[in-house]
């Protein structure tokens, strides 16, 4: 989801960039803190906690911090899997928030528990920062707590825990965020709320499918970007994509809905009329509103769009796209359950955006009469402002410690290999992960901790070079792969790397596999062999070093 405020919103109108800080260290309080989130799960209820990425979410009474429920995350696949907690209704721009929150893990072997913020900016871009992690012994419970402050346009938010070992089953429990509560209270009082656009380039969001019907996030066709959100399989009408959003309007004011719907297809028609609708509870009914319909033409993108103000005592809001209803009478067709395409979704202050939309034709007439004076410079400023967007994209894609990929860069990849698991034949992968990193941090310090890690990635980029790609995916895990045999040099490599004495011990687990039409025939079968084979050669580096308890 990306959430970008009525400013950004002009200014994407006026063409101008915008920069996005990084969130920074605990900035002063000039407001005491209350406490927005608040969850230690003994009322039975998993509240709005979800499971990213995959994994299962249950309430467990076998162990917890205090009371008698904890949150359990199991069936995990990814080390970035875990609980997380969208915090787009209470989190805004430069304000600075506290998180307090304790994990345990009950594994034999130490694992690292990570807690992450991911944020988007307006462009849609999404940016990692760590709140707090640590490594975790199992059957100990221990507390994560840092203080950020919100980067001034991010724009959308998502908290989550995340471990090392992509298999772990672990616990959370009496998670607290506090911040300036007056902030948001104002924000609603005032009327002002952010807008709501999604253009689906990360993931399908929170649409959920409305029936018994199939929602994909596919690249396929796009109407922007290079994602849309796909439906298909539809037995009614009113079968199609949902979204919530209770939290993202304020009830009793006009808002302003759009979103862009395609269909192809030589088995249809030339053109069918799909409406964009609104449904809600209200005095215990369900009603059901049209906010916009258009005629679509096949293969054409096509804007849903109008106004609507939800009643103050309605509850349980969704917005959706179907296609036509059907007359008294009126038989169905294939037309009518035709698959389709949803892309570019906008929700927005309706007075603002009717202020928005006279403020651009007023711009659009200034910059018509000036164009032929000024045409010079502005292409000078688009040229250095591609160049800058392609350095701030090339940046975003690098691990600021390591100067490797990083996980954003990774997980991009990781679709390219999932989608065609062919692309797999062509290379050769490997795992490393960082031994004794706990026994450095205690005893060395965070610093030569942090060293470790860097000359891990530096050794692996001597061993690989420009013949292949690196990445950091976790906080002393790294993935490579290239297109030659890399074992053996990258053994080398680290050997060399442990042989230098730096006042502690440094030594790295490899793991290798690469594609195997029987036992590896894809990207994630290569990924879990080669977990496997490092997780072996990590425990045989713990019995030949028993002095150092830790990894």
């Amino acid at each position: 989801m990306k959430k970008i405020s009525m400013f950004t919103a002009l200014m994407l109108i006026l063409s101008e960039s915008l920069c996005l800080p990084a969130f920074s260290a605990a900035a002063e309080e000039e407001t005491p803190l209350s406490t927005l989130v608040s969850s230690n799960f003994d009322d039975g209820n998993v509240g709005k906690w979800t499971a990213f990425g995959g994994g299962t979410l249950s309430l467990d009474n076998s162990v917890a911090h205090s009371g008698d429920t904890s949150l359990k995350i199991s069936e995990r696949t990814q080390t970035y899997q875990g609980p997380s907690l969208y915090c787009d209704s209470f989190f805004s721009p430069k304000e600075t928030y506290s998180f307090d929150g304790w994990v345990c893990y009950e594994g034999d072997s130490p694992v690292t528990i990570t807690w992450t913020i991911r944020y988007n900016d307006a462009a849609g871009e999404s940016s990692y920062e760590t709140i707090y992690n640590q490594e975790v012994s199992g059957g100990e419970w221990v507390e994560f707590q840092n203080t950020m402050t919100v980067p001034e346009n991010a724009v959308s938010y998502l908290a989550y825990f995340e471990c090392s070992d992509a298999s772990a089953e672990f616990f959370i429990d009496d998670i607290t965020i506090m911040g300036n509560s007056e902030m948001q209270q104002n924000k609603v009082e005032n009327g002002s709320v952010e807008t709501y656009f999604c253009d689906f380039e990360e993931d399908s969001d929170s649409w959920t499918a409305r029936g018994d019907v199939r929602i994909v996030h596919t690249d396929e066709y796009s109407q922007s970007g290079k994602y849309s959100i796909f439906t298909n399989n539809r037995t009614a009408v009113w079968n199609g994509p949902m979204l919530s959003i209770s939290d993202k309007i304020i009830k009793g004011k006009s808002f302003y809905y759009s979103a862009y719907v395609m269909y192809n297809g030589a088995e249809f028609g030339d053109s069918h009329v799909f409406h964009l609708e609104i449904q809600y509870t209200l005095n215990g009914n369900d009603c059901y509103e049209l906010i916009g319909a258009e005629k679509v033409k096949n293969k054409n993108w096509t804007k849903l769009s109008g106004y609507y103000t939800v009643p103050e005592d309605a509850e349980n809001i969704y917005i959706y796209v179907q296609t036509d209803n059907l007359a008294d009478g009126e038989e169905l067709t294939a037309d009518d359950l035709m698959p389709f395409y949803v892309d570019s979704v906008t929700i927005t202050d309706g007075d603002k955006m009717k202020s928005s939309m006279r403020l651009k034709f007023i711009i659009g007439g200034i910059i018509s009469a000036v164009l032929l004076a000024v045409i010079l410079f502005f292409v000078i400023k688009f040229v250095k402002h591609i160049k800058k967007k392609h350095d701030a994209l090339r940046l975003v894609s690098i691990d600021a410690m390591t100067k490797v990929g990083n996980r954003n860069s990774y997980e991009r990849r990781i679709a390219e290999f999932t989608e065609s698991p062919s692309l797999c034949k062509n290379y050769h992968f490997g795992l490393c992960d960082v031994n004794f990193l706990k026994y450095i941090n205690d005893n060395y310090g965070h610093e030569k901790g942090d060293e470790a890690i860097i000359r891990c990635a530096k050794a692996l980029s001597r061993a690989i070079g420009k013949n292949g790609e690196i990445y950091r995916t976790g906080g002393d895990e790294f993935v490579f792969f290239a297109k030659k045999t890399v074992a053996d040099v990258v053994k080398q490599a680290i050997a060399e790397e442990s042989n230098i004495d730096k006042g502690y011990p440094f030594s790295a687990a490899c793991g290798f596999s690469e594609y195997d039409s029987e036992n590896a025939p894809d990207f994630k079968a290569i990924i879990d062999k080669c977990d496997s084979e490092m997780y072996k050669n990590k425990e045989e580096i713990k019995r030949q070093n028993k002095e150092y308890s830790r990894k």
